[in-house]
């Protein structure tokens, strides 16, 4: 997502200083010069800092510019300024963001962190500048296309939303806040990001684990075993380990990421954002993040929870109540199911009762298998043609490509898609050019954890088209008049559903014999697909609820003053919803990275699941791979972008609107 949606509501206002002499507007030969390259590889910090310096230089003159103009305000002029102004931000902020979160060298991620902090502080000032909202505001409508008329209102929104209708003394504080804000949840993130762990357990602790995972995990010097935090050493645990007691040692370390040190810092960051909202007039932060939004306040937020909740209820219990009566056999000593039993004993249990073993299934996917297969899948779908892109990465592993369609490049991107030191920790695409017709084409980057070599779990190759669904809806929606219209300004709880929607294709079999193959080269049986399809379902209702814990931690650290306990809150929230306890003497929150960047929100992976199940219908009623649907919708809904209302890509798609029964029915295991 573009860094004017990335970044917590911006805000405040330049006094308007009397200038000596009128100042030129860049032009999109000045924007050209500066955004054609691709800095990514710098050598050095201070390479860095020439860069930030030249984008920062730029943005200023831009901004300067917009708020000299005078006469009459229009599109043509004023706008496509302003969008301008947005787009050096923009781009500039998010390869600064990207630099800072993967750059082996730390010194070289330490400045591409400063200087995102300082861009922030410059698109605050934009954010809330009154000259540049007054030019905005004086644009006649009349006339106006519907999406441009769309784009305009929506900025004079945000506009209000943050305030810019405060006096000067209120701006001035809006803008120190937003200057620790954005400070604390970059010291939030790398905090968890350079907390990689050191778990230390005994060879034979590791009983039940698959042969390569043993084999890549040999004792050290000290005859132990020492694995990290990052997903593939993590994962693999959950789903294999046979010593429950490995399990809850992995579990409890894992979920102390990012603690003590995250503890005051999010204090920090909740205490900051309710001060925020409370100087806008609001009552506390959820309801300022949530007014744009699809689900519009928190309080239709709280209730579309306890909806969803309602419908998994009877599910979820009773596939519980079969889990643990499961668990019971294999281990007698079992009084309740802790969260570290979930996935093994699931595991288990499919393997019993749908004859599914995911350490089998395991053996038909690597990373390699999975990129190819997915390459394909879109090419089937969408006609996307992508090939090798020969241009310069940050680190060895990462690959590049570009993604054309009949012969037309549409946009490119990287994948850094393994674990090393010092690099983000978790699945997220990451924009670094916005597309812009005319002008240039949408660049991004996926940057994962996956294992680079070895067997792949199929919850793996499931994220991984996730991630890549952003992606495509990204450099698919790269074509837009602005660059305000892109996917990044496409209303957040909407964001997720085109990639939850995509995770379909990873159940269905013609897809997976495209790629999935064992060691010996033999396809992925039918059979063990129908097995796994069979065991799909269960669980399911489990998982989402769990999904609701998330969500309602989310939603009630900021819907009030954050004047509570976080330990305690986020057991509270976990114990409303979750079928499983909270873990004792644990600190989940302070690796919870989406309280900073999704803050309220995190119910728009709930909120969206509903929608893409619901735009799933359409495929399942004409056929998964049925391509004229395909292309319908990616030119209804992923085209588009930002362009129109969420409202209006479904309807547009389905020829009604959204409804939630497709997502209930697959709560009930309909």
């Amino acid at each position: 997502m573009s860094v004017l949606s990335r970044l917590p509501l911006l805000s405040l206002l330049l006094s308007g200083t009397a200038l000596a002499a009128p100042v030129t507007t860049p032009t999109a030969a000045d924007v050209h010069g500066l955004l054609d390259p691709l800095p990514l590889t710098l050598a050095d910090p201070a390479a860095v800092e020439n860069r930030c310096t030249a984008t920062f230089t730029l943005a200023t003159k831009a901004k300067t510019a917009l708020e000299a103009r005078t006469g009459a305000a229009a599109i043509a002029t004023d706008f496509t300024a302003y969008d301008r102004l947005a787009l050096i931000l923009s781009d500039g902020s998010s390869e600064m963001y990207l630099i800072s979160e993967t750059n082996p060298d730390e010194k070289i991620r330490a400045a591409a962190e400063a200087c995102v902090q300082k861009l922030a502080s410059l698109v605050t000032d934009v954010s809330l500048s009154r000259p540049i909202y007054d030019r905005l505001s004086a644009i006649p409508t009349k006339g106006l296309d519907t999406k441009t008329a769309y784009a305009l209102n929506k900025q004079l929104v945000s506009y209000r939303l943050a305030g810019v209708d405060k006096d000067a003394a209120t701006r001035a504080k809006v803008t120190q806040l937003q200057k620790e804000i954005v400070e604390t949840g970059l010291l939030f993130a790398k905090n968890i990001r350079d907390d990689k762990g050191d778990i230390v357990l005994k060879p034979e602790e590791l009983k039940g684990l698959p042969q390569d995972y043993i084999d890549a995990h040999k004792p050290g010097t000290d005859g132990l075993v020492h694995i990290s935090y990052d997903y593939p050493d993590i994962m693999p645990v959950n789903d294999f380990a046979a010593i429950r007691d490995t399990r809850r040692k992995v579990s409890v370390a894992f979920r102390n990421r990012g603690w003590p040190a995250n503890e005051t810092v999010l204090k920090t960051l909740l205490q900051k954002r309710h001060d925020l909202a409370t100087l806008l007039g609001l009552p506390d932060y959820a309801t300022l993040i949530t007014a744009d939004k699809m689900i519009g306040n928190p309080t239709r937020a709280a209730a579309f929870l306890d909806d969803v909740n309602a419908a998994a209820k009877p599910g979820a219990t009773k596939d519980y109540d079969e889990l643990f009566a499961f668990a019971k056999t294999v281990d007698p000593s079992i009084d309740r199911l802790e969260g570290w039993d979930n996935a093994y004993m699931q595991n288990l249990l499919r393997k019993q009762k749908y004859a599914v073993d995911a350490e089998v299934v395991r053996q038909y996917f690597t990373y390699d298998k999975a990129r190819q297969g997915i390459f394909k899948l879109v090419g089937d779908l969408f006609g996307a043609d992508i090939r090798p892109w020969n241009t310069p990465v940050w680190d060895k592993s990462v690959t590049a490509w570009e993604l054309y369609d009949q012969g037309k490049l549409i946009g490119r991107f990287y994948l850094d898609m393994h674990p090393r030191k010092g690099k983000y920790n978790h699945a997220a695409q990451f924009p670094i050019r916005t597309g812009v017709t005319g002008q240039q084409v949408p660049v991004g980057a996926l940057i994962c954890n996956f294992p680079g070599s070895g067997p792949m779990d199929h919850d793996d190759v499931t994220t991984f088209l996730h991630e890549f669904g952003h992606l495509i809806h990204s450099l698919y929606s790269g074509k837009q008049t602005y660059s305000l219209q892109s996917m990044g300004n496409l209303q957040w709880d909407f964001i997720e559903a085109p990639s939850q929607l995509l995770e379909e294709w990873t159940w269905d079999y013609d897809t997976l014999k495209g790629f999935a193959s064992n060691a010996q080269g033999q396809p992925i049986p039918e059979e063990l697909v129908k097995k796994m399809n069979a065991g799909r379902q269960f669980g399911e209702a489990v998982r989402w609820k769990g999904q609701l814990a998330y969500s309602a931690v989310s939603l009630n650290f900021y819907n009030r003053a954050p004047d509570f306990d976080l330990a305690t809150m986020y057991d509270t929230q976990i114990s409303r919803y979750s079928m499983f306890p909270a873990v004792p003497n644990t600190h989940s929150y302070a690796s919870f990275g989406h309280l900073d960047g999704y803050s309220a929100i995190y119910y728009t992976y709930v909120w969206s699941k509903a929608i893409a199940l619901d735009l799933f219908t359409r495929f399942k009623a004409d056929g998964i791979r049925d391509k004229a649907t395909a292309m319908q919708y990616r030119k209804q809904v992923l085209e588009p972008g930002g362009s129109v209302d969420a409202n209006a890509l479904i309807q547009n798609f389905l020829g009604r609107p959204l409804s939630l029964d497709a997502f209930k029915d697959e709560l009930a295991g309909k």
